[in-house]
């Protein structure tokens, strides 16, 4: 999607910031960024809240014939495991954190990172297992870097669009915001 805005309006200045959604929601509200896309909960009475997208998460280990199994991970299971975690504090922790304890499972929580990328590498190397978005570890599974395996009970998380609600729309902030609007999942009939 930003490769085709890029292409289609190379005069628009788009910069992409990454952080946790206390964090990216604060700029925001502060002024500092247009608008971002965070996990949910997120409330500000200077920020309106558009839900964008339900993101399923996964189980994710390094490639290979042991991770291959048609069985999805437990929570109790992947307490067995060391795991790279984000995090403590962002909103995808907390829903990972609370995945385990509404199980009543203790995750060993081997490394926390604030970084996915840095967790697939990470997991990737073998050095522990992780939770991670489906869509965020599709090339890697694709390419045969990683395996993702479903979890029981599913897990997901809430993506919303957040931006100031004094912010006057721009044409370049109309652009995107259309942009955005083809990452909703369509209605079905």
């Amino acid at each position: 999607m930003l490769r085709r805005l890029r292409a289609r309006y190379p005069a628009i200045e788009l910069v992409v910031v990454t952080g946790n959604s206390r964090e990216v929601a604060s700029a925001v509200a502060a002024n500092q960024l247009d608008l971002a896309v965070v996990t949910l909960p997120v409330s500000a009475r200077a920020l309106a809240v558009e839900p964008l997208r339900v993101d399923s998460l996964v189980a994710i280990a390094p490639a290979g014939r042991q991770w291959r199994r048609r069985a999805p991970f437990t929570p109790a299971e992947l307490s067995r495991h060391p795991l790279i975690l984000y995090e403590r504090g962002g909103n995808i922790r907390q829903v990972i954190d609370e995945w385990f304890r509404k199980a009543g499972a203790t995750p060993r929580v081997a490394m926390e990172l604030g970084n996915a990328e840095a967790i697939k590498k990470l997991v990737g190397a073998g050095l522990g297992l992780s939770l991670a978005s489906a869509m965020a570890v599709a090339a890697e599974v694709k390419a045969g870097v990683l395996s993702a395996i479903p979890l029981s009970p599913p897990l997901a998380r809430r993506l919303a669009l957040i931006r100031r609600r004094d912010k006057p729309d721009t044409p370049a902030l109309r652009v995107v915001l259309a942009a955005l609007a083809t990452l909703k999942p369509r209605p079905r009939p």
